[in-house]
């Protein structure tokens, strides 16, 4: 116990290695998702033009295999 005229003595304070700002976390996770996100859809529709244009000049073996995907160029006019 400490006497009146000591002053009391701090421990040094290791900084937590488990603390997170969950805040910045978030923000991080959020802007990461969105990025992904709009990265997929861009990488889908650049599929889908790049399928139409060279549907329109001739036969291709890149275009065979879209023709598989794109539900408009099925067999049968299952078109739009």
């Amino acid at each position: 116990m400490a006497t009146p005229t000591q002053t009391p003595t701090k421990a040094p304070e290791e900084p937590d290695p488990f603390y997170y700002d969950y805040n910045t976390v978030q923000t991080v996770g959020m802007t990461l998702a969105t990025i992904l996100f709009l990265l997929g859809i861009l990488i889908v529709i650049s599929k889908k033009v790049k399928c139409r244009k060279a549907d329109s000049r001739s036969e291709s073996p890149t275009c065979k295999s879209c023709k598989s995907e794109l539900p408009s160029s099925a067999p049968g006019g299952g078109g739009v």
